[in-house]
């Protein structure tokens, strides 16, 4: 056997390679948010006959001498870049402009830090639906989307005055809002719808100014911190022990330790009030109905209610990494952020989060003097994304096309067909020397 042989043989396989890629391109034009590979092809190894020299004062010097043997797979790569808006007219169908990912996870999925990101799976497929149990998924096949949910805010003052809004906003509070964006990143999910309020519970409530009717939504609220920590977790108040009321009617607020309560100024809760007083409603054992949804260009899946509010459920989070061409593929229209793409970003589009907001509604807590008593880490800072939009009511198109692909089909027969030749002359080669003894 010849070097040619053997080189013809790499070349043969190589070209195979490429002709298995071309042809999971075309299979895939018309697969949604689909992303085209190629394959580069790489010289393999070499033997050296003569090896080079610089030369002396008196004689030249010599090139190397070296012979190949055939081609390989360099690497097969990624074509990450946005494809091609594809109207559905499906409220919940999204495509995102822009680099990024949507990402999915399970119902009992937690991120404590940004270390915990990699636990998602990435897609940049947005054909987006609800289950039977209201939470938003990936199409029918269960994987559940994260982002972050509204809720209620624990410092809301219902009887808070315009002055005393401004005030508080001064020295960085908002009591004016009943509803506030947490930047804990959960599975979305329709809120829960409340159940009709007593009579005793209609009172109570008008009096603090937290009405509330018959399948209303119920959101979560913030948690305050525990001494020494930073972080806000969401936790649901969609439950009888939050609340009682007494005989004579008046309704008495009861929460876990440290739930809606202010922070003293190193950190620690204070134990003197509680600043949202309303009693909260508990709920029925199903989400609220609603009419119409549908993702706006920062990703909130907004929706009508019965009473006729409109209904935020919460905003998709968006995903970025340092290389999106380095992502791994684990199937179908999902990837994983693994070895190859560098740290990954989490956010919502079209810069709506300020600079400096943390993963779970963390905050600088500050003692004595310029030292920190708890700093949240700088990879738990969100990113502002933007320059990210979402076009809702379509997907993101294949990026395989398919006038390239049956080009590269065309040169890739022709180069297998010249590795074959190559064989073929070999082994005419072979039997002329066979052929030598008559």
């Amino acid at each position: 056997m010849t070097g040619a042989m053997y080189a013809a043989i790499g070349g043969l396989k190589t070209h195979m390679t490429n002709l298995n890629v071309i042809g999971n391109n075309i299979a895939n034009v018309n697969t949604v948010a689909y992303k085209a590979q190629r394959m580069i092809f790489e010289e393999s190894i070499y033997t050296t006959m003569y090896a080079g020299s610089d030369g002396t004062a008196v004689r030249g010097g010599n090139t190397p001498s070296q012979i190949g043997y055939g081609a390989q797979v360099g690497s097969i790569d990624l074509n990450m870049a946005p494809g091609t808006y594809n109207p559905t007219g499906y409220g919940l169908d999204c495509m995102i402009q822009g680099d990024g990912f949507f990402m999915l996870g399970t119902k009992d999925m937690e991120f404590n830090s940004a270390e915990d990101y990699t636990k998602a799976t990435l897609t940049r497929a947005g054909d987006l639906d609800v289950d039977p149990n209201g939470y938003i998924t990936k199409g029918k096949g269960g994987d559940v989307v994260m982002g972050f949910a509204m809720v209620y805010n624990p410092d809301y003052n219902p009887n808070a005055t315009e002055d005393e809004i401004k005030a508080a906003a001064m020295n960085g509070k908002n009591i004016g809002d009943k509803l506030i964006l947490s930047t804990q990143l959960v599975p979305l999910r329709i809120p829960l719808a409340a159940r009709e309020p007593t009579a005793a519970e209609r009172e109570a409530a008008k009096a603090a100014g937290t009405e509330w009717n018959v399948n209303d939504p119920v959101y979560g609220m913030l948690d305050v911190p525990v001494e020494g920590s930073t972080a806000r977790k969401n936790i649901s108040l969609a439950d009888d022990s939050f609340y009682t009321a007494g005989d004579d009617g008046e309704m008495t607020f009861a929460v876990p330790e440290g739930v809606g309560q202010p922070l003293n100024p190193d950190g620690t809760p204070n134990d003197t009030q509680l600043v949202y007083t309303g009693p909260i409603p508990n709920t029925q054992d199903k989400c609220v109905t609603l009419t119409g949804m549908q993702i706006n260009s920062n990703g909130a899946i907004v929706g009508v209610a019965d009473n006729g509010d409109t209904i935020v459920v919460g905003y998709v989070a968006i995903a970025q990494v340092d290389a999106p061409n380095g992502v791994t593929h684990v199937g179908g229209p999902f990837y994983k952020a693994m070895e190859g793409a560098g740290e990954m970003t989490v956010g919502i589009a079209g810069g709506l989060l300020e600079p400096g907001t943390y993963l779970n509604n963390q905050i600088v807590i500050e003692g004595e003097g310029d030292d920190a008593v708890a700093t949240p880490g700088i990879k738990d800072v969100l990113g502002q994304m933007k320059a990210i939009k979402l076009q809702n009511s379509g997907l993101e198109a294949s990026t395989a096309d398919v006038a390239t692909e049956f080009a590269n089909m065309i040169v890739t027969q022709r180069g297998y067909q010249a590795n074959t030749r190559i064989i073929t002359v070999t082994d005419s080669m072979l039997e002329e020397l066979v052929n030598m003894k008559r």
